[in-house]
């Protein structure tokens, strides 16, 4: 069976028994194979493909040095009804897939300005962190004043985190409130799903976050 149709058809068994209509891709980007179940506040557009699913030219300029935009999301971030930006960064040249990426974070003021709310070097894995299901970066959801990301990889044993952020208007912080672990042994069908709070992980700022701190572990 060809690479790419297996690839398909594990991400297709996957989320049907964790998450159910959410996109399936690889580092290529495939297409979609769902249309609904993360909401209308999917916004993810992606700078490397062919054509681009996004125009990211209008934003190079905010690009650190030996940096390269990969990925947008646009929408409400702050829940102050205006569209913010979330910028996800890979390191160029030969470090580039191996390495974690950055998350840029504009956010409009009152003159509908953009500028700098944060930058996270370590928020989002690699794009060969996913094993044999290629980039692990599967989604971006941006609703009013929440975003969310979710990620999947594996092979034997399929997994897939789910980050939930909300804004703390008084302090001006996107604080993480949950995090959905699923797995799925493709062999013997073992699944499984792991739910935490903060109660569990106590207060976690989008600004410091790491997805590799709270790796998936909803398989025993």
């Amino acid at each position: 069976m060809p690479i790419e149709t297996w690839r398909v058809r594990a991400g297709i068994g996957f989320t049907s028994l964790l998450f159910s209509g959410l996109v399936a891709c690889a580092h290529d980007r495939a297409p979609q194979l769902y249309g609904v179940g993360i909401s209308e506040g999917t916004s993810v557009g992606w700078c490397n493909t062919s054509p681009p699913d996004v125009s990211c030219s209008d934003l190079e300029y905010l690009a650190p040095a030996e940096t390269v935009i990969q990925a947008v999301a646009r929408g409400d971030v702050d829940n102050d009804g205006d569209e913010d930006i979330l910028v996800v960064l890979e390191q160029g040249g030969d470090r580039a897939q191996a390495s974690q990426r950055q998350l840029l974070l504009l956010r409009r003021d009152e003159h509908h300005r953009l500028s700098k709310a944060l930058i996270n070097p370590e928020a989002i894995p690699c794009s060969t962190c996913g094993g044999m299901m290629g980039d692990p970066l599967q989604d971006i959801r941006i609703e009013p004043g929440e975003i969310l990301f979710r990620f999947e990889g594996g092979s034997r044993e399929l997994w897939s985190s789910q980050y939930r952020f909300e804004y703390a208007r008084e302090r001006k912080l996107w604080l993480l409130t949950s995090i959905v672990h699923g797995g799925i042994d493709r062999v013997d069908g073992n699944s499984a799903e792991r739910r935490l709070t903060p109660i569990d992980f106590g207060e976690v700022s989008m600004a410091t976050f790491s997805s590799e701190d709270y790796p998936a572990d909803a398989l025993p």
